[in-house]
């Protein structure tokens, strides 16, 4: 990845979650804070960046800042310490203002994926993308950020919600519809400069997916693969588990830019994938 790519991935010290109300926090926090208030907190966990992430906590209040911690611990996220009152603000550099970081990433592939967009087409606004299997929306709304024109679809209203409160926060806008493509797997051919697709594997859509995409256009994927299930339990089904070598097999026509089998987290054994479209 080039240097720019790398900044939107890596965290260049252990991430500050600063949990006191938003008056509180723009009269003063740390530098490179970012607010998400206690009260909030449930609502914007995808906010957060990977569980594998150690967060810093801080409130003023030390009750509020332990609540935080239990809040998150209960959903298995990874905390580095927990601070609270004025000696722990005061003891570096401050700053003033509304929380203008983000604390979550978009998948490393992603980031990967637009360093060659950008290689390959130089300007990438105004491209299209389609993502899908959405989520909560961290890779359409990163991509929005970019400045392509990004659809999401996903079969969890829920998540879309969060995903348009997500967009709203960074000042993009995606276009999110509720689809169930096990049951509706229409693709318009050719019609899209990208396709991104993370953690979701229902193989009769893969010729949609191949032929939806231009002629010199972007495929991202990874899911599970390999010894996923032998090595942690889940995902419970065969089917949602690739073979070894089987993803690249579905896109014929396709340059490989990026192929690997590999544990892309504690976790997770994947296949990545990034591919171009030749013909």
């Amino acid at each position: 990845m080039t240097n720019d790519a790398m900044r939107d991935w890596e965290y260049p010290e252990p991430p500050i979650l600063d949990v006191r109300l938003a008056e509180a926090f723009e009269a003063c926090h740390r530098v490179g804070a970012v607010n998400i208030p206690l009260e909030e907190l449930p609502q914007r966990i995808h906010e957060l960046p990977s569980p594998y992430i150690p967060l810093i906590i801080f409130d003023s209040d030390h009750a509020r800042a332990e609540a935080a911690r239990r809040e998150l611990v209960g959903r298995e996220r990874s905390i580095s310490a927990v601070h609270s009152g004025e000696d722990y603000l005061r003891s570096g550099s401050t700053e003033t203002g509304p929380s203008n970081r983000r604390l979550w990433r978009p998948h490393k592939l992603t980031v990967q994926a637009m360093a060659v967009a950008r290689t390959q087409w130089g300007d990438v606004r105004g491209k299209r993308v389609l993502d899908l299997a959405s989520g909560t929306g961290r890779d359409a709304v990163y991509l929005a950020m970019q400045g392509m024109s990004v659809e999401a679809w996903d079969i969890l209203p829920d998540a879309l919600d969060r995903l348009r409160d997500l967009a709203v926060r960074n000042g993009v806008k995606v276009t999110a519809c509720v689809r169930d493509v096990e049951r509706d797997s229409l693709i318009p051919p050719e019609t899209y400069d990208m396709i991104v697709c993370f953690n979701f594997l229902y193989r009769p859509l893969m010729s949609a997916i191949a032929q939806g995409i231009r002629t010199g256009g972007l495929l991202v994927y990874e899911t599970f693969a390999g010894p996923q299930r032998e090595m942690f339990g889940k995902p419970t089904r065969e089917a949602f588990v690739l073979r070894s070598g089987e993803l690249p097999s579905y896109f014929d026509g396709y340059e490989r830019i990026e192929y690997r089998e590999h544990l892309a987290a504690p976790r997770r054994f994947v296949a990545s994938l990034i591919a171009m479209r030749n013909r």
